[in-house]
């Protein structure tokens, strides 16, 4: 089969979850629609799509390397849209606690129900990797002959496709937060001085580790064709990996402040009017959380451009950690999500 058909494939494996989600919501409460959201959907599936076609613009034809590869970066991608998704119904929901609940409404329901929701975009996240990994072991294990392909180099200059694709995606986030945030505060509840803060932060020191040729032809690469070295791209990948890694330590080291926050206001609620709201830290730390996945978001375009670049250049690919976002990733958004809970916990019991 030829990867033309790729789009046929990723429709038909689209539906080979549904059994087992099925299974898991049988006689529950709305049955298997309760997953079902239009935001949600724009988010994870509308979002990772317009980002993978504005990093791999003019490769449509390559080799069927480069063309798993491609295929494990989407994996990737859905991964950090799903739980972006989770961030912003996840802050979202924190500060709704704060907005008074319709009259006869009890609040921690409302609370659960909203978290419930924006937990479906990890759900949708999933079963899109899920999909795109299927999609790439089946043509792992079939074989073609569409190893020899030539590979034609674009010319140097502006990429006018990348940059609608990016123009498109934001204006469908933003729409989709727009919408979802309008009985929970507005989307400005995702700005704030502190979070800004960090990321200058984050840019100060990739700055300041930056060893190539020049930090802003990396940046420029985002929507322009600028020839390179292999070598060069070789470091520029490697400093991209280290990047990555870097930002996903500082979000541990943000969201393990997060519990002490919450215990920290527990004991003194009452005592001090400043410290009444447990969930502060809670919405802090998912604010941070989401603003920090923004920019490694932006640095696996980047990693996908340099790798694209490289393969124009050389023939050849350098992947990095197929398994980041879940290592790296997964696992503080479980800490959060696990802080989350035994807040829930700890509201019930007082």
């Amino acid at each position: 089969m030829k990867r033309q058909y790729t789009f046929l494939l990723f429709i038909l494996f689209s539906f080979l979850p549904l059994p087992f989600l099925i299974g898991i919501f049988k006689n529950s409460p709305g049955g298997f629609s309760a997953i079902w959201d239009a935001i949600s959907l724009i988010i994870v599936y509308v979002g990772a799509i317009l980002i993978f076609l504005m990093t791999f613009n003019n490769t449509n034809k390559c080799s069927k390397p480069f063309f798993i590869y491609k295929l494990i970066w989407l994996q990737e991608m859905f991964i950090l849209s799903g739980i972006m998704g989770v961030l912003i119904g996840f802050v979202l929901t924190m500060n709704s606690m704060s907005i008074p609940p319709p009259p006869g409404m009890d609040p921690t329901n409302i609370v659960i129900s909203n978290m419930a929701i924006s937990l479906i975009t990890l759900v949708y996240g999933f079963v899109g990797a899920l999909t795109i990994y299927l999609i790439q072991k089946f043509y792992e294990l079939k074989s073609d002959d569409l190893d020899d392909i030539e590979v034609k180099k674009p010319k140097e200059g502006f990429l006018l496709s990348s940059f609608i694709y990016s123009i498109l995606f934001i204006v469908f986030e933003c729409s989709a937060i727009y919408v979802g945030s309008a009985n929970a505060g507005g989307y400005s509840v995702l700005v704030s001085i502190e979070s800004l803060i960090c990321i200058v932060t984050l840019l100060v020191i990739f700055v300041l580790f930056y060893n190539g040729n020049s930090f802003i032809d990396l940046l420029k690469n985002l929507f322009w064709y600028v020839p390179d070295t292999g070598k060069n791209i070789l470091y520029n990948l490697k400093y991209i990996h280290n990047m990555k890694k870097i930002s996903a330590m500082f979000i541990c080291v943000s969201l393990l402040c997060v519990p002490i926050v919450m215990l920290v206001s527990l004991s003194l609620s009452g005592d001090n009017n400043e410290w009444d709201n447990p969930t502060i830290g809670l919405e802090n730390g998912g604010l941070l959380f989401f603003w920090i996945l923004d920019f490694i978001i932006l640095l696996t375009i980047m990693e996908g451009r340099e790798v694209t670049k490289l393969y124009f250049e050389t023939g050849k690919i350098s992947a990095g950690d197929r398994f980041y976002s879940i290592k790296y990733i997964l696992a503080p958004a479980f800490l959060l999500f696990f802080t989350f809970s035994l807040g829930i916990m700890i509201s019930f019991i007082l």
